[in-house]
């Protein structure tokens, strides 16, 4: 998923969508925590929620799911959403760190996966961490559910 995240971060769409994004935002230079925000939220609102079919891992690629947003078609598991985001904020110069967790102490394996950022404001001197969740639909974007286990892994 870095990878593929890094790949497509240089291509003209997503930088594109990136850039329409902060602008309808409305954010102020150099306030890259509001801007992490702004795209977490955009995500979570055009991307619906499917999980993958039982034993079969997809990744759609994030050029592919912009253009289903576009179509207003997009749908995505954790693992496609955390792709999009994260392949977003690399876009705008904003570092992005997967974080995989496990609910359970019982599973035998990680459970989720989400975007997290280390960012600041203009004139802020300390960084602010950021959950970009965009699975989480009754919650805002920040929110970060409890779990028993996690990583973080710098995209």
């Amino acid at each position: 998923m870095r990878k593929v995240a890094r790949k497509y971060s240089g291509h003209p769409l997503v930088r594109q969508l990136a850039v329409n994004i902060l602008n309808h935002c409305n954010t102020d230079s150099h306030n890259h925590v509001d801007e992490a925000r702004c795209i977490g939220e955009y995500v979570q609102k055009h991307v619906r929620y499917v999980k993958d079919p039982d034993g079969i891992e997809y990744l759609t690629e994030p050029v592919l799911m912009i253009k289903k947003i576009m179509e207003g078609e997009a749908r995505g598991d954790c693992d496609d959403i955390a792709c999009l985001i994260a392949c977003l904020l690399l876009a705008v110069g904003i570092q992005p760190h997967y974080a995989i967790v496990k609910y359970r102490e019982t599973s035998k394996s990680f459970n989720h996966i989400y975007v997290v950022v280390y960012e600041r404001n203009y004139r802020e001197k300390k960084k602010t961490r950021l959950v970009l969740d965009g699975i989480v639909k009754d919650k805002p974007i920040g929110y970060e559910v409890r779990y028993v286990e996690k990583k973080e892994i710098k995209v």
